[in-house]
């Protein structure tokens, strides 16, 4: 797909690879509209932008959002679902909300926002861009939750690219850590996992995986090669897992210190 003025949209477009996204999409002349809980507060300003808030865990949002882009566009060429979030914790108590919140962000309104896209197409061809993790493929301490939301966005990509018609395209981008505010986000200054990319480098790979119409998207060729060596050397990622359980350790002796 060329991106020159093809119709999209984008979710979770206010900040980090989302905003670094929304620009690479309007130099290259394509007519956005831009979703985040709040982005009709920002200050972006383009002839060929419109806003719009929504929250994606939000069944009458994702409604919302469909109507107003159809509206505004007539049509979606390109939908980029990137709107997410993390918990960094040791899970405690069970909490129904809390794991509700994060897998209707993350997850259910990703898929359902998927399935609305095949509905109005039919089988008119389409690019559905999903924002996963290298999370998705190696889950790391602190990350429970959500490493089980980008996994299953990786299983729900598998199975449904089977159910699209030729020119429809599901694409999953696997990003390694993002040095925005996602982590500070995430909790109390948790480490950041290695190895790490800007936000930059990260939306101008997923730029490059849309126009080719790449199933899977790896900004971080490290990762790449990495994650196909451990399926012969799996020792690899047994000790990051290993390493990065040190850093897990240490953050809850931090934020939860032992009384003697």
């Amino acid at each position: 797909m060329k991106i020159n003025a093809k119709k999209v949209v984008i979710t979770g477009a206010s900040s980090g690879i989302g905003l670094e996204l929304l620009n690479l999409l309007l130099e290259a002349g394509a007519i956005v509209i831009a979703a985040s809980r709040s982005i009709e507060q920002s200050q972006l300003s383009h002839p060929n932008l419109s806003k719009i808030n929504c929250d994606v865990s939000i069944q009458e949002d994702i409604e919302r959002l469909f109507t107003f882009a159809q509206q505004e566009l007539g049509t979606i060429d390109l939908f980029i679902a990137n709107a997410g979030f993390a918990y960094y914790e040791k899970l405690g108590a069970p909490d129904w909300n809390h794991i509700k919140d994060i897998f209707a962000t993350n997850t259910t309104g990703l898929f359902y926002a998927a399935q609305k896209m095949k509905i109005i197409k039919g089988a008119a061809p389409y690019n559905y861009v999903a924002t996963a993790s290298a999370m998705s493929f190696l889950s790391l301490p602190g990350y429970a939750l959500y490493s089980s939301t980008k996994a299953a966005i990786r299983g729900f990509a598998d199975a449904y690219r089977f159910e699209l018609n030729q020119g429809q395209y599901f694409q999953v981008v696997y990003p390694v850590a993002t040095k925005t505010n996602f982590f500070k986000i995430a909790g109390n200054n948790p480490p950041v996992p290695w190895p790490t990319q800007n936000a930059a480098e990260v939306a101008a790979a997923i730029i490059k995986g849309i126009e080719r119409n790449s199933s899977n998207i790896f900004p971080s060729l490290l990762f790449r090669l990495t994650n196909a060596l451990d399926r012969f050397v799996p020792l690899i990622s047994y000790f990051y897992v290993r390493s990065e359980n040190k850093k897990f350790q240490a953050w809850l002796q931090r934020n939860n210190p032992v009384k003697a």
